[in-house]
């Protein structure tokens, strides 16, 4: 009888660890052909199209003038912000700020991290530091934060919504109930047209390298999930993907690494314009201008290069229109206590390329 007990359970627990597998297995992308490792780095959860998140409707268009000089502080996540040119992607945020704030009758102030920090973790937690001196401070009534990171910024904008701070979160979400609502861009709807116009651009059977950015942060994977799916219109082989953190430097060596490895390659899309211009830097060093390369922000420098044909496509994000969104929205809380939805997208998704670039 005990033996005939054991049997069951044992068979139970094998045919139970069978089905899993077998629903994992019939889950994975059919994107992904070289390299099936890449397809276990998806979170299913994740995979899913960013648009079907409900957001309710709110007027965009509508624009009031503060009443009351409101101190609003900008706390970016972009690392040695004093030494970015003006045309990059969170200068230009920031140029939308400040006119924002001058059209709005507000005071807006940049924070950004002074200290140095040569890696991710140290930028995090620079940046949690940063947001941390407002803790016990008189200079704001309400803050704007891009986050580094979506989780651990948690605790400390919770400590500065607390203290009576109002905070919205802009271009990627920090993990929380407590803030008014995350003004961003539909990363996943972006990268999935970018995906879907290399399909038509590409012949079958191609073969495809992806250059993502920090992969904690949402817009990352947004992005990264949305190029997938919008490649899975297609017969093309993702041969493999990997975080050059946002940097040109990095994605340069990446690059340079896989056109070592891999013979033939046919495009490297890149989840930033500065990775982009790494990746080009690298096709430009080997030789090979053959390989289409695509970027996603439209700074100006990636936008001369669509020109020259260096570069295949971005994608437009308008960063001034999200700064100015997000100024107006926490202009109208702290005016009228007007309650914002959660999450509220860009009215619409560029992609730039030489059929439609302008200079």
């Amino acid at each position: 009888m005990k033996n005939n007990l054991l049997f069951t359970l044992i068979s139970f627990l094998y045919i139970s660890i069978c089905l899993v597998s077998c629903k994992a297995a019939t889950n994975k992308s059919s994107v992904v052909k070289e390299n099936p490792s890449i397809s276990s780095q998806i979170d299913p959860k994740t995979a899913t199209d960013s648009s079907a998140v409900e957001q309710s409707n709110i007027d965009l268009e509508t624009e009031i003038v503060a009443t009351k000089p409101w101190r609003i502080t900008f706390v970016t996540k972009a690392p040695n912000y004093e030494q970015l040119s003006e045309h990059d992607y969170w200068s230009v945020t920031w140029q939308g700020m400040e006119q924002a704030g001058k059209d709005f009758g507000v005071k807006v102030e940049s924070a950004y991290i002074t200290e140095p920090c040569d890696n991710e973790v140290e930028c995090i937690e620079a940046q949690i530091r940063l947001i941390s001196k407002y803790l016990n401070s008189q200079t704001t009534d309400a803050m704007i934060i891009a986050p580094m990171d979506a989780n651990r910024l948690v605790t400390v904008t919770e400590k500065i919504i607390d203290k009576g701070i109002p905070v919205i979160a802009l271009d990627s979400a920090i993990n929380t109930n407590k803030i008014l609502s995350l003004i961003s861009f539909n990363h996943f709807q972006a990268g999935k047209v970018m995906g879907e116009w290399l399909v038509e651009k590409l012949d079958s059977n191609s073969n495809v390298l992806i250059l993502e950015g920090v992969n904690s942060q949402r817009s990352a994977i947004d992005r990264r999930n949305g190029f997938l799916t919008g490649l899975e219109q297609g017969n093309i082989n993702v041969l493999d993907t990997q975080s050059a953190l946002w940097d040109t430097d990095i994605a340069e060596k990446i690059a340079t690494q896989w056109l070592e490895e891999f013979s033939n390659i046919d495009a490297i899309i890149c989840a930033n314009d500065s990775m982009a211009l790494g990746a080009l830097n690298a096709v430009n060093k080997a030789k090979r201008s053959d390989i289409l390369i695509t970027g996603y922000d439209a700074i100006n420098e990636v936008i001369q290069a669509i020109a020259k044909g260096e570069i295949a496509a971005t994608i437009d994000q308008s960063p001034d229109l999200q700064a100015r969104i997000a100024v107006q929205m926490m202009v109208r809380y702290l005016e009228t206590g007007e309650s914002l939805p959660p999450l509220i997208f860009m009215p619409e998704i560029k992609l730039v390329s030489q059929e439609n670039v302008q200079l």
